[in-house]
């Protein structure tokens, strides 16, 4: 199901999003700060990935970046160097593995 998604990117216009969220993902505040993840597939059939950094930290800001990306497996491969290996195994299985398994012959 469809719906408007407003993705906020720090420093730059947020994105209108139409599609939906296909997986999502967060850490706790256990060190003070918390990342969170959402993953868009879009009406047009392009994915979004955005990604939500909150402090608790005084003089910390909080901050949210985003990438519109044509492929889950590029998804993936943005995540890699930017989320724990934990939450990206997380979506990945949200995903589906079969979606984003590579092919070894």
């Amino acid at each position: 199901m469809s719906e408007t998604i407003i993705v906020r990117r720090t420093g730059q216009a947020p994105l209108r999003v139409r599609g939906e969220v296909i997986a999502s993902s967060g850490s706790s505040w256990v060190t003070g700060r918390r990342q969170t993840v959402r993953i868009i597939r879009t009406s047009t059939g392009k994915f979004v990935v955005a990604i939500q950094y909150e402090t608790q930290w005084q003089g910390e800001h909080n901050t949210d970046e985003a990438a519109v990306l044509p492929s889950l497996k590029q998804i993936v491969e943005y995540l890699s160097g930017r989320v724990p290996g934990w939450m990206l195994q997380e979506l990945i299985e949200e995903l589906g593995e079969e979606a984003i398994a590579e092919e070894i012959e």
